[in-house]
């Protein structure tokens, strides 16, 4: 299959193109609640928070590709959208905890501050006991920022060369990330494999190119109706992927690879699977997902080191993501969309920012 004929870059076809999805808003909830689990009420045995992240990525990647593959936005526009919606957010996120940090007479780290600004602290996380800052989770961030240059320069090359097989590019993106993510995630260890710490984008990016790499398959093609029962073992299955006793190999490639599936098939999934997705407080828990992720980090940290109780901590974390939100993210992102691209930001559903993002 060769690159889908771009439509017509006119403001009214662009929105009906990108038209607001309650069920992608559910998806989104969905995720920052799994993470929120995951961080404040750990359950022994499943990694929620993981569980989140992927959730994140397979949306992120099913978007962005819809963008840049099937709806062929120019690059000009795609990155302003990236930086209208990510930028603002993180930077007050990142300067407001290195000013709290001075302020209350704590080490502030100038390394670590400037690779969450500039997103490449998921190349600086070793080890993650030592650091000081509360930005390790700017390492998902970094994988997607990562993850979108590499998709736009892929669509560049699909662009000025129709005759590629653009999806067989991304799914050859997808595996290679899969064997990288294999080869710097595992040590052997006698008969064993032992998990090393990494979170390179090269590594934990596999989510997001599978799923690109599946929609542009599906992209003129009709997406299949998947019955209900095996949706639910779809996400049964991703899920278990996550128990702490499943190697990566087997997580990443069966566990991610089937939420991969179920987001790319939701448009002509039954009505009862959108309208549970759609259910008013998972659209508002994706509506505010990626403020909650930023401003959760410090409160889950304080709340893990009983530096603070849970009853406060997650309350705060959400608090303040909402302040972040209503107060600098939209606000900024407003103004910044007015300016580049001469009209009000579309929904979080249609610019493909997954948690966030």
């Amino acid at each position: 299959m060769n690159l889908p004929a771009p439509q017509p870059q006119t403001a009214r076809s662009e929105a009906s193109a990108l038209d607001h999805l309650d069920y992608l808003d559910g998806w989104r909830g969905v995720a920052i609640i799994l993470l929120l689990i995951g961080h404040f009420t750990p359950v022994p045995g499943l990694n929620f928070g993981a569980l989140g992240v992927n959730f994140f990525f397979v949306l992120s990647g099913f978007l962005m590709a819809k963008l840049l593959f099937v709806r062929q936005v120019d690059l000009g526009t795609f990155y302003r959208r990236r930086i209208s919606r990510i930028i603002p957010g993180a930077a007050f996120f990142i300067l407001s905890m290195a000013l709290v940090y001075k302020l209350a007479g704590k080490p502030v780290s100038l390394p670590e501050t400037l690779a969450a600004l500039f997103f490449y602290n998921n190349y600086t996380l070793a080890d993650p006991a030592s650091k000081v800052m509360p930005f390790g989770h700017i390492w998902s961030l970094c994988v997607e920022e990562h993850s979108y240059v590499f998709l736009s320069i892929l669509a560049l090359v699909c662009r000025q060369w129709q005759a590629l097989n653009s999806w067989r590019l991304l799914a050859l993106a997808a595996a290679l990330s899969s064997a990288i993510g294999i080869y710097y995630g595992f040590r052997f260890t006698g008969r064993e494999l032992e998990f090393n710490h990494w979170l390179h984008s090269e590594v934990s990016a596999y989510g997001i190119l599978i799923s690109s790499a599946m929609l542009f398959f599906w992209a003129g093609r009709k997406i299949p109706r998947v019955p209900v029962p095996v949706l639910v073992l779809l996400m049964l299955v991703g899920v278990l992927a996550h128990w702490w006793k499943v190697p990566l190999a087997v997580r990443t490639t069966l566990g991610v690879a089937a939420f991969a599936v179920v987001v790319n098939v939701l448009s002509n999934a039954p009505a009862i699977v959108k309208s549970a997705l759609s259910w008013a407080p998972l659209r508002w828990a994706g509506k505010f997902s990626f403020s909650i992720y930023l401003w959760q980090q410090p409160f889950y940290l304080a709340s893990r080191s009983d530096q603070m109780p849970l009853a406060l901590a997650l309350p705060l974390a959400i608090a303040c993501g909402l302040l972040s939100y209503h107060l600098v993210e939209q606000p900024v992102r407003s103004y910044l969309n007015r300016v580049w691209c001469g009209r009000a930001p579309a929904t979080p559903a249609a610019t493909g920012s997954s948690a966030k993002a």
